[in-house]
């Protein structure tokens, strides 16, 4: 059993990637990180930012496994749509929580794009952990 962080490459990433290792260690659990691409393929950026996770989880005392997914990011509310798609990986992977970063969007973001991390709260049939980006540790 497993907890999928997702995280995104923005400054809060370390933040996100703190909480589920801690939350990893209480519950002894396993990491399964996803970073969301918008690609088939992986940028050179996308690819960099992986090796940056791999680097801050490299002393973490338990299994991690840390993948880049395609998720297809097209149309309106493509935040909803992110939201509903690693519903169904946690699914497929038999995932017991899910940590989401959650980043503050005015009304028209909101509206445009919707929250990833409200979808997935809303609709996960497991525990999830949303990490605001102003928290400290």
């Amino acid at each position: 059993m497993s907890i999928l962080v997702a995280v995104s490459d923005d400054d809060d990433f370390k933040t996100v990637l703190t909480v589920a290792l801690r939350l990893a260690a209480g519950l002894d659990q396993d990491l399964q990180v996803t970073h969301v691409t918008g690609e088939k393929s992986a940028s050179q950026r996308e690819r960099a930012f992986r090796d940056d996770v791999r680097a801050f989880l490299s002393e973490a005392d338990m299994s991690v496994e840390i993948n880049l997914e395609h998720l297809d990011r097209g149309g309106l509310r493509s935040g909803t749509a992110i939201g509903k798609q690693l519903l169904e990986l946690a699914e497929d992977v038999d995932i017991d929580h899910i940590v989401i970063g959650h980043h503050s969007k005015n009304r028209l973001r909101t509206a445009s794009q919707g929250h990833t991390d409200f979808i997935v709260a809303e609709a996960a049939a497991v525990p999830v952990t949303i990490v605001p980006e102003s928290v400290e540790l």
